[in-house]
């Protein structure tokens, strides 16, 4: 009976289940460091409720204001529906359109999360272009913005309702400690079931797709793999924890630096929830010109991405 526990468990490890089963705990494991820290930071600044002490902020204007609320929407840890209601609270409150947008578009391609786990995954370098790249397209964004200020002002402002409902519905008598610990589990419900179900598809994909493929297609070598990569974000991208693992194993594979940053970018700015939130905030016209944009952005930061690395 033992040796033929033995015999079937020398038949398991050979079999393709293991080897994605292997792959799938390797992969868990590089991304795991980061998945903890940056679900507890970005719990917390959930915890901290910044979209009420935003709506509470003075008026700012101007280039600098562009820049600072960039960097805001890299810090923070809400995807574009929540990010909508807090830019119509901020129009409310008499913020130019520019920042706001700026706001809007570095929003969905960064937060504390992606930021740990990316670096948990690929290193520095990685993490650090993706927060340049999102602060690039927020500021282009913004500059888009103030072109269109007296179109956007209007639309923007049609969601202050929802904005008003979502600050009164924050509760004051719950302690920091429980808000971050539900912040947490909530946030962690959410990302993990992403982040398994994509080391899961990276795994089979490493295991049943050529290598050479994956050269061909998005490799150092062909001059196309930047656009490649850019133009897969768009329909491929789901979820940002849940891609990591995939371009982890499509890197191993072959896929070149500048592909993968140009998917990070594109993907999240052209998600259909990203989408719906601009057109619901800046209207069809203004939001085709964002998707012109961000596509054009992927493929030259992938490009400058790929000179350095």
């Amino acid at each position: 009976m033992i040796d033929l526990l033995f015999n079937f468990i020398d038949l398991f490890h050979d079999s393709y289940t293991f080897r994605v089963l292997g792959e799938s705990v390797t992969l868990f494991r590089s991304i795991l460091p980061g998945l903890v820290i940056g679900l507890l930071v970005s719990s917390f600044l959930v915890a901290c409720r910044p979209m009420k002490r935003m709506a509470e902020w003075p008026r700012i204007n101007g280039i600098g204001a562009v820049a600072l609320m960039s960097l805001m929407g890299v810090v923070s840890p809400f995807c574009s529906y929540l990010a909508i209601p807090l830019a119509a609270g901020l129009i409310a409150a008499g913020v130019s359109p520019a920042p706001v947008v700026a706001f809007l578009c570095a929003t969905p391609l960064m937060n504390p999360t992606l930021f740990a786990m990316t670096w948990s995954a690929f290193g520095w370098p990685m993490a650090t272009a993706r927060v340049v790249s999102a602060l690039g397209l927020g500021i282009m964004g913004g500059m888009l913005g103030g072109r269109f200020a007296d179109r956007l002002v209007p639309l923007i402002q049609k969601r202050s309702t929802s904005t008003e409902r979502l600050l009164q519905s924050q509760e004051p008598e719950i302690a920091f400690i429980r808000r971050w610990r539900k912040s947490c589990f909530h946030l962690g419900k959410f990302v993990l079931k992403y982040v398994l179900l994509g080391i899961l598809i990276a795994a089979v994909m490493k295991e049943v797709i050529p290598i050479r493929w994956v050269e061909a297609v998005v490799g150092r070598e062909h001059g196309y793999g930047i656009l490649v990569g850019a133009l897969l974000g768009v329909p491929l991208y789901a979820c940002g924890g849940g891609t990591i693992p995939l371009i982890q194993v499509l890197m191993q594979m072959g896929m070149s630096p500048g592909a993968a940053l140009a998917f990070f970018i594109a993907g999240p700015a052209t998600t259909l929830s990203t989408l719906a939130a601009m057109q619901m905030t800046m209207g069809v016209p203004v939001t085709g010109v964002y998707v012109f944009i961000s596509i054009l952005w992927s493929i030259l930061s992938g490009m400058m991405f790929q000179l350095i690395s």
